[in-house]
């Protein structure tokens, strides 16, 4: 092989900034890290459903007579849609939902939750092993709406942000509620985003690096109404900076959403970088524990009339 020609493969090999998502396996085991040192952001997001779960059930305009309909945009473990449908069960007695969920691993627990929760039970579910592309391709002329659709931490990554929100909106039923929630754009995480888009070639790795304001944008053009609310969670990142720690590595390469950062990154972008996490714009320092600002923002838009075609 010519001497270019193995620069060549090496450079298309070469994990590239921004393409975390691109290693699944990778991907996994940093956000899992991250979940760790995440100042409870599953437990900040049930506890928010939990008190707003109820108020949330109540707006919706249900015909008499007719089943509450849930549909569930990645889903996950299902962890977050079981405090939705027990909210939908303390005042409806006939549910549906859809679950719609791409990782088996993730509906297998899913189930296994169902499986032990006696009033879940009672819930008739519908399993989609699905992207939201999939799903929305194979459904595209589904007549069936929902009176609750939930997208919780989901379009990062989504091909087609303006096309998901369509679809999805099109799916609630008429005095239903859409209900989105995602990184706010008001975060060290969203000034970091900003300052890694820099450092990325490929036009294709920007999806990763969205926030509220690009939903809302999408919402803005589309003339839909919206409310918000905040969900204020810290991240401890202090072992970032503590060499050769392999939890501070995974981190790093969660917050910059790029596989093996410090060993594929040039360490002069490599200090940029991690400087400008650890500065005011993106942390805070509070005796000796780095904590790194990724809020999220609650959007609900809700549908009184079907006035998107």
């Amino acid at each position: 092989m010519e001497e270019g020609e193995i620069e060549e493969q090496q450079e298309l090999t070469q994990p590239r900034v921004g393409s975390l998502h691109s290693d699944a396996e990778r991907y996994l085991e940093a956000y899992q890290v991250f979940l760790e040192k995440c100042e409870s952001e599953e437990e900040t997001t049930k506890r928010w459903l939990l008190e707003e779960g109820p108020g949330l059930v109540a707006r919706c305009k249900v015909p008499a007579k007719t089943s509450f309909n849930v549909l569930g945009m990645g889903s996950g473990a299902g962890h977050f849609d079981a405090i939705i449908l027990h909210a939908v069960l303390e005042k409806y007695g006939q549910v549906f939902c859809r679950v719609v969920e791409p990782r088996e691993e993730d509906i297998d627990q899913f189930k296994h939750l169902v499986e032990n929760d006696e009033r879940l039970k009672t819930v008739a579910f519908e399993w989609h092993q699905q992207t939201d592309e999939e799903y929305f391709e194979q459904t595209f002329n589904d007549d069936t709406k929902f009176h609750i659709v939930h997208a919780i931490q989901l379009l990062y990554y989504v091909d087609d942000l303006a096309g998901c929100i369509k679809h999805m909106y099109r799916q609630v039923a008429e005095g239903g509620i859409l209900v989105i929630i995602h990184l706010s754009e008001k975060t060290g995480c969203s000034n970091l985003m900003k300052k890694m888009s820099k450092f990325i070639e490929d036009e294709d790795e920007q999806t990763p690096y969205r926030t509220t304001a690009h939903i809302k944008e999408v919402l803005d053009k589309l003339h839909l109404q919206y409310t918000t609310d905040r969900l204020n969670v810290n991240t401890d990142i202090t072992e970032c900076f503590v060499p050769g720690s392999e939890t501070g590595i995974l981190l790093l390469d969660f917050l910059t959403h790029t596989p093996h950062f410090t060993d594929t990154v040039d360490p002069e972008d490599q200090k940029e970088i991690t400087d400008y996490i650890r500065g005011p714009e993106c942390a805070v320092e509070q005796d000796g524990t780095i904590l790194f600002n990724n809020s999220s923002e609650i959007i609900v838009i809700q549908k009184l009339a079907d006035d998107l075609n």
